[in-house]
């Protein structure tokens, strides 16, 4: 009995005891864990707002200088000097009109040498009073160069624009409690960005062009910096990333929203913000509670022509983005835990039932193991079979365990690889975006004026060249955009044999494919699959294209579908009778900006391309290929 006592304490001991090891193990790396992960998760947001904040500022001050560039070259053209010179408001109405809506202005006026007003493009019956008094009047009547900046105009000033852009001016100041109450209960001032430029006849000054974009509600406006930025991310129908621009301290264009999700125009900012951006003049960082949702923001002061702080420019990214990672990683941390405990127990509880002797050495090997120390357990020549093989067995354990780890180490160290390549091939798209985008505008812009000035010259047919030059380099940025995004696809119910047909038909008229057989063999069963119809088509269309490419001489291209029942897929083939793909580059044809074509003929981004679209359907692309032999594309689409 007192055996059989001393060994059931023995047992309870030991069980308790790898219990305990494993719960102070499993609390402690929650504890150091969490630790860990908030400080490094609180540091990246405030280095990602930081790193917005500044890219949005970079993009407002270029969204600025573009515009003058614009308006100064507008300013040159013959039509608006001539129309100045005489006092053709007639026409000169006309042509401001045009430029308001090509180039989405709010305002463009011409003002005479002495500043008194011309004509509005908003108004032709209002003219005559004056803009002396502006400020970038008066610089470009001194300097006879353009002057831009932000500004803010009165009301009554903005009223003689017109009823449209006077409404959108008036913004209703909304009380907010614990804040210093606002001046008024309206907003009638107005955020502007002004743009003037010299109309000069040779040396003589004819007038300025003057030009500005209300911020005032301007949706358009701030969206785009906030898509630039952020793109479309949300968390529970919230916009992760947002953007505002403040009046002193009141927004005045946000794209952030209030319970009603209506655009929360007209709320005010923080006592403390208010403080440090607009008295003080400095940038603020930190976590706050905007419009009833607590976000990582920053802000950072706007100034008028003459360094004056106007107002600020907001950034902010929501919290809950990052407490889901915290949540996530808690819950997992938990589960390990509970995985673990139950793992112990039984094998604690069947080693020391069958194994007294050795037990002491598996705890010891059992507790290292746990600390990522694989050791082996030396059996004991003397000891029974019976331990020398739990000895073996649990050296085998270790193998084993070790040699997942390895596996595991190694597949995390690619997934980690091909995410920091997407992530590194989304920032390229945006930097690209950034960088190429509004340059690629202003050729573009440029060259079309000018080709509609100089149509009838020696000089079209470069300006031509220039203009398809620009508008292909703009495709080659969308694609890469394309190949970059992560967005889900918007599926419904479609027949993948139409989308084929339809793509066909129009390739069928390709000069490509005039020396190209086309052969279908299509399953007139085929079921109804979830897709979506463009990007399937535009996967069909690019294996085509490339398939005719591969066929100079011409060929037979065979498209085929089916549905593979056991393996729940619709199975799409493209093969063709081309010049085939050699075995060094048929691992590498998925890959971005890899390509075989002449240069100028491939982006090599069609492919990679055609990859991301099948592995957003849940679906797999495989490829065979033989040297003169041609190559055959397997797709496979869930049915389900």
């Amino acid at each position: 009995m007192i055996k059989k006592v001393l060994r059931s304490n023995i047992r309870f001991k030991l069980v308790v005891s790898l219990l305990s090891i494993v719960f102070l193990a499993g609390a402690l790396s929650i504890v150091v864990g969490l630790d860990v992960i908030n400080k490094n998760i609180i540091r990246e947001a405030s280095d990602a707002v930081r790193t917005s904040l500044a890219a949005t500022k970079e993009l407002y001050q270029e969204e600025i200088e573009n515009r003058s560039r614009i308006i100064g070259y507008l300013a040159r053209t013959p039509e608006i000097v001539r129309a100045t010179a005489g006092r053709d408001r007639p026409s000169l109405f006309e042509k401001l009109a045009q430029i308001k809506r090509e180039f989405e202005f709010d305002i463009v006026n011409v003002v005479d040498a002495d500043g008194t007003i011309l004509v509005r493009a908003n108004n032709f019956e209002a003219a005559g009073d004056s803009m002396a008094g502006y400020r970038t009047i008066q610089d470009v009547r001194r300097t006879r160069l353009p002057s831009a900046g932000t500004g803010v105009l009165n009301y009554e000033n903005i009223a003689g624009e017109g009823p449209e852009v006077a409404e959108r001016t008036l913004i209703k100041v909304i009380p907010t409690s614990r804040l210093r109450p606002p001046p008024s209960p309206v907003e009638d001032r107005a955020m502007v960005i002004k743009i003037a430029a010299p109309i000069l006849s040779g040396e003589r000054l004819e007038g300025v062009l003057y030009a500005a974009i209300l911020l005032n509600n301007n949706s358009r406006f701030i969206d785009r910096f906030k898509r630039l930025v952020f793109k479309e991310e949300r968390i529970g129908g919230v916009e992760v990333g947002t953007t505002t621009l403040f009046l002193d301290g009141i927004r005045v264009a946000t794209n952030v929203v209030d319970s009603a999700g209506r655009r929360a125009i007209g709320t005010q900012v923080s006592d403390e913000v208010y403080e440090r951006v607009v008295v003080e003049g400095r940038e603020w960082l930190g976590e706050a509670m905007v419009v009833g949702n607590r976000y990582i923001s920053g802000y950072t002061p706007v100034y008028d022509f003459d360094g004056r702080i106007l107002g600020m420019l907001y950034n902010g990214v929501l919290k809950e983005k990052f407490d889901v990672i915290v949540r996530n990683t808690t819950i997992s941390f938990l589960m390990v835990i509970l995985l673990a405990t139950l793992l112990a127990l039984a094998i604690s509880v069947y080693l020391i039932n069958l194994y007294t002797k050795p037990v002491k050495r598996i705890i010891d090997a059992s507790t290292e193991m746990a600390l990522g120390r694989y050791g082996r357990i030396e059996a004991d020549p003397h000891g029974d079979e019976d331990a020398r093989d739990l000895s073996r067995a649990f050296n085998g354990m270790v193998d084993a365990i070790e040699e997942r780890d390895r596996r595991l180490k190694e597949q995390a160290e690619q997934t980690i690889l091909k995410s920091e390549k997407l992530a590194s091939i989304g920032r390229l798209a945006s930097g690209i975006a950034h960088e190429i985008n509004n340059p690629l505008t202003g050729v573009l812009t440029y060259s079309s004026l000018l080709l509609k000035d100089l149509k009838d010259t020696k000089h079209a047919e470069d300006l031509k060249v220039i203009r398809e030059e620009t508008l292909r380099c703009r495709t080659i940025v969308q694609g890469i955009l394309n190949f970059a995004r992560e967005d889900k696809p918007e599926k419904s119910l479609a027949d993948i044999n139409a989308i084929i047909e339809d793509s066909l038909k129009i390739l069928e008229r390709h000069v490509n494919f005039q020396n190209v057989e086309i052969v279908r063999e299509l399953d007139p069963a085929l079921p109804l699959i979830n897709v979506n119809s463009g990007e399937i088509r535009a996967v069909i269309n690019n294996l085509a294209m490339n398939a005719a490419d591969a066929m100079p001489d011409g060929g037979r291209l065979t498209i085929a579908a089916r549905a593979d029942e056991g393996a729940g897929a619709v199975v799409i083939t493209v093969a063709d009778t081309g010049v085939g793909i050699s075995k060094e580059n048929i691992g590498r044809i998925f890959d971005p900006f890899f390509t075989t074509k002449e240069r100028g003929k491939g982006t090599g981004l069609g492919l990679a391309m055609v990859y991301g679209v099948i592995a957003r359907h849940g679906g797999t692309i495989d490829v065979r290929s033989e040297i003169g032999k041609g190559a055959e594309f397997t797709i496979r689409l869930p049915l389900k």
